[in-house]
């Protein structure tokens, strides 16, 4: 009767188990279901074609089993509740999470506008007008009320531009930038192309036609209002060399005419034909590129400082060098060494870069970012959104009034699937998470909600990778149970099997005969001696102690603070092992003395074969942790419940 019901048992089981036709389960332990998918990452990760020793299927069932039961043994004990077990196994999930939640696609249309901007420069000049000192003193913390005056004063100062005034002159006049004394055109800037300039700067100056001003640009300074003098397109990248004479910018006249004179030399001995690449190797003071022949390798216009870019992409044919010129480095002359049209691919990491750390990442990501919000059912409460940023009109988002205000609101702001995040939600977010390049308050409190909705994304994202990405569920669960395998097996075999003394005495015995020596080892001390008079001392006052007693009586007595009148080595060692063992207990060869030790002697014995565990320490402790193991294997099976689905098992390759 009994068996029968065992036998109905199991076939209503695994009926139950076939019906799961994409992952049917493969064995069960003690109640506990493992599935197909899982032995098949665990069977197929280690059974590569450069496995040394090939096992069976069986022999992986076998250890897949084994594996179960030491882990299943584990949770008995409750490791896998420790603090310490939650904390490592956290760490590692959120390491390997990293990959899976950073793989977002980026916007391809915005990376091909950015790269096409890369390739045009756009010769500018422009006029600021700064926040009142009050405003750019209180750490940017600015209101859109405290940008009014100032933004008033930058249409005034535009519409004298656009009716006529000369830029030059109105810059001289009215511009807040700190460099408009130094220069001689006031308020001009150079030649830009894409991603030097900010990115709100680069947007407005690359749609604005040559020769007209831009309406006022506000940035977290102030406003600006810029003139567009010229634009040219770019669209090579070269390959350049240069010699550089270091000249600071604060040298005095002295260093710099110095300086001008040596470039000018080396100029001249260029003109008349000598080397470049030699030239550069023995003068040029950037130790970066001296040793190549000055060579700097590819790069696009932006790379360099302003003055050397001008320079280098000026040339134009295959060899030509420029004149001497100065950067804030010191003098220099370039060479063109090779030129080639820059490729898109070639800017894709740099353009990523550049809008990731101006904090544009959500952005460049928007195109997946609109996806996960698509896939995860994202609802946006308008209303909600809207009185915060009404709030953050006349309250800056960052000061302990705006959090209060709204901790105690709790007003819908969206949902992710069945999940409601709410403004006290994103109050604290905000408390951790406050740093925004964007200083308006309005403007960071957008930015930092879109930041807001993306982090509650990411976790919606992180909850569901194990059911997404089978491949992550299977190498988290690996780490689970690999760590709890070692502390059960540590604890149950490897650390018991060191430790008991007893234990591997009676395994040594029982199984004496399975160790043996192949040759004689010699078991006990080298003592080095300082002389030969003082050998013949130590002998003599311990003749009538065993070896340890007498080696502790040496090491009390014939060493004195740092003076040593002998040195000691212990050991089992086989005929080959020490030239001191060689000699006087294997009568082969002569060991080499030193003139700090001048002869030597031995104590202990030679041996045949072992006579205690401890003359072959580290293979008997290999067999009795095996021995260990197999009796601990031995009592899991019989305390857990082991189901194997043979039938699955046969449908593996």
């Amino acid at each position: 009767m009994r068996t029968r019901f065992i036998t109905l048992f199991l076939f209503l089981l695994s009926a139950g188990i076939f019906a799961q036709d994409n992952d049917p389960v493969i064995m069960s332990i003690n109640g506990k279901n493992f599935n197909k998918s899982e032995f098949e990452y665990f069977y197929h990760k280690y059974n590569t074609e450069d496995v040394v020793d090939k096992l069976t299927l069986s022999d992986y069932v076998a250890l897949f089993k084994n594996l179960k039961l030491k882990v299943a043994e584990a949770e008995a004990q409750g490791m896998d509740t420790t603090l310490l077990f939650l904390s490592e196994l956290s760490g590692y999930r959120s390491s390997e999470a990293k990959p899976y939640l950073e793989a977002l696609p980026t916007d391809d249309d915005l990376i091909e506008m950015k790269f096409n901007r890369i390739k045009q420069q756009n010769e500018i000049s422009h006029i600021q007008i700064s926040f009142p000192e009050s405003i750019r003193n209180n750490s940017f913390k600015i209101l859109p009320s405290d940008t009014i005056e100032t933004y008033l004063r930058a249409i005034q100062i535009r519409n004298r531009l656009l009716k006529g005034e000369n830029f030059e002159i109105v810059a001289a006049e009215v511009s807040e930038d700190a460099n408009i004394a130094k220069s001689e055109r006031p308020g001009y800037l150079g030649w830009f192309a894409g991603l030097m300039l900010n990115p709100i700067f680069e947007d407005v100056v690359f749609t604005t036609p040559v020769n007209q001003v831009t309406p006022p640009i506000r940035t977290n300074a102030g406003y600006h209002i810029v003139k567009v003098h010229a634009k040219k397109e770019v669209s090579d990248q070269i390959n350049a060399a240069h010699i550089l004479i270091l000249c600071p910018q604060n040298a005095d006249e002295e260093q710099v005419d110095e300086a001008k004179k040596k470039m000018d030399g080396i100029y001249n001995e260029i003109k008349n034909g000598a080397d470049f690449s030699a030239l550069a190797k023995e003068n040029s003071q950037d130790p970066g590129s001296a040793p190549k022949g000055g060579e700097l390798g590819w790069f696009g216009y932006g790379a360099m400082v302003r003055e050397f870019q001008d320079a280098a992409f000026d040339l134009k044919e295959i060899g030509d060098v420029s004149k001497p010129f100065r950067t804030q480095f010191g003098f220099h002359i370039v060479k063109l060494l090779e030129r080639k049209p820059l490729a898109i691919e070639d800017k894709r990491k740099d353009i990523e870069s550049t809008m990731n750390s101006g904090g544009y990442y959500l952005q460049i990501h928007q195109t997946g970012i609109d996806k996960k919000k698509k896939e995860y059912g994202f609802l946006k409460n308008d209303e909600g959104y809207q009185m915060l940023i009404s709030k953050a009109n006349t309250v800056y988002p960052t000061d302990s009034a705006f959090f209060a205000y709204f901790e105690t609101q709790n007003i819908p702001l969206f949902t992710i699937g069945d999940t409601n995040f709410s403004s006290v939600d994103f109050i604290n977010y905000l408390r951790k998470n406050s740093r925004s390049p964007f200083t308006l308050s309005t403007e960071l409190l957008i930015d930092r909600l879109l930041w807001f909705e993306y982090a509650c994304l990411l976790d919606a994202e992180d909850k569901s990778l194990e059911s997404k990405y089978p491949e992550f569920k299977n190498q988290i669960q690996e780490y689970r149970d690999g760590s709890l395998m070692f502390e059960i097996s540590n604890k149950d075999v490897w650390g018991r099997a060191s430790e008991d003394t007893e234990g591997l005495t009676a395994f040594f015995n029982r199984n004496k005969k399975n160790y043996t020596w192949s040759e004689p080892h010699y078991r006990g001390y080298i003592v080095l001696a300082k002389d030969t008079q003082a050998k013949k001392k130590m002998q003599k006052e311990i003749s009538k102690k065993d070896p340890d007693t007498a080696i502790r009586y040496l090491l009390d007595n014939y060493i004195v603070g740092d003076v040593a009148y002998l040195k000691v080595e212990k050991g089992i060692f086989k005929k080959g092992d020490n030239a001191f063992i060689d000699e006087a207990a294997f009568n082969s060869g002569k060991a080499t003395r030193t003139p700090d030790f001048q002869d030597f002697f031995l104590l202990g014995k030679l041996l045949k074969s072992p006579e205690t565990y401890l003359d072959i320490r580290g293979e008997v402790i290999a067999d009795y942790q095996n021995y260990l193991e197999e009796m601990w294997l031995k009592q899991l099976n019989e305390k857990y419940e082991v189901v194997i689905f043979t039938d699955i098992i046969n449908t593996i390759k």
